[in-house]
């Protein structure tokens, strides 16, 4: 019985390992077999050594045999890829960056990306507290976000080499100019109208703190990045998605050099394995050089931020205007 037992759970590894490589994985590039044999002294490295070597390593997420499948724990995924997670106050699970992009639910094969349903092979799993979810499910989930490795009884996260998208630069900002073109077009007095009364509203929250999924400010007197820019639109009428990546799609694309007070900016979240393509914070412009947000940093909370220093410069994507 023993026996076959350990055949099963063995062959549950071999299945999530074939999965991973048939979704685009890479396969392990070599065994490192008899290393006693190569046994060499110890050499002292330098910082810069010491750092390249560190940027060169992957991050291990560990296999778990449960129903004689492989599954990940959603708590190792965030940790490995630099993601925020948690459950949430309705009992889902949320993972992303500064808002809950995915969210999961127990006993539920479905996830949820905003608008969007990605079907695991197999449901979700409590276990001990953490939420767990099958390995061959991850390509699906998180291929277009994170390069992966099979190694048997876990999965490596590698090093992004996606490249740099167009948007960043480390650019200046620059308000738009009157009689500009394109985004620099002198807007309707309503519309400017509603982005002061926007703006002014947002600073009666500042100080409020952040909460990577929260509820309802209502309830919960916290925010997020793409709760708190939810909620201060919806006051002027504009009804938009709950997370950061859905509020992206909507509105008109507008440059670094012609911003006007209202407009959305969206940016990545650095990361050594994720790509720096996708939209993981989204804050407000309030003209002048200035963003409205809520963010855990530089400070916890809603904020005013110079989004003319280098972090925001660098991980700006673009902007768009709903206004």
């Amino acid at each position: 019985m023993r026996n076959r037992m350990f055949v099963k759970a063995a062959c549950a590894g071999i299945v999530a390992y074939a999965l991973l490589a048939s979704a685009g994985c890479t396969d392990n590039p070599g065994d490192t077999a008899n290393l006693s044999q190569r046994y060499a002294p110890v050499r002292v490295k330098s910082a810069e050594q010491t750092k390249a070597g560190e940027q060169g390593e992957s991050s291990v997420i560990k296999l778990h045999n449960i129903h004689r499948t492989g599954y990940v724990s959603l708590s190792d995924v965030a940790k490995a890829a630099g993601y925020n997670g948690k459950w949430l106050a309705d009992g889902s699970y949320g993972l992303g960056d500064h808002d809950p992009r995915w969210t999961f639910r127990t006993g539920d094969s479905m996830v949820q990306s905003g608008g969007k349903q990605t079907k695991l092979p197999a449901p979700a799993v409590k276990e001990e507290g953490g939420l767990y979810i099958p390995a061959a499910g991850l390509p699906a989930l998180f291929g277009n976000e994170l390069a992966m490795r099979a190694n048997g009884d876990s999965i490596s996260l590698l090093p992004r080499a996606f490249g740099h998208d167009a948007g960043h630069g480390g650019m200046p900002f620059a308000d738009a100019t009157p009689g500009g073109t394109g985004g620099g077009k002198l807007r309707i007095a309503s519309a400017s109208s509603d982005a002061a009364d926007i703006i002014a509203h947002g600073q009666k929250f500042l100080g409020v703190k952040y909460d990577f999924g929260t509820g309802d400010y209502r309830q919960t007197g916290k925010f997020d990045c793409s709760s708190f820019v939810q909620y201060l639109f919806a006051d002027k009428g504009i009804q938009l998605p709950r997370v950061a990546r859905d509020q992206a799609e909507r509105g008109t694309t507008v440059s670094r050099s012609e911003l006007q007070q209202g407009d959305l900016m969206f940016f990545y979240v650095p990361g050594r394995f994720k790509t720096d393509k996708t939209v993981g914070h989204v804050g407000i412009y309030m003209g002048g050089g200035k963003m409205l947000h809520s963010s855990p940093a530089p400070e916890d909370g809603v904020q005013i931020t110079d989004i003319d220093k280098a972090y925001w410069q660098d991980t700006f994507l673009f902007a768009k205007r709903l206004l």
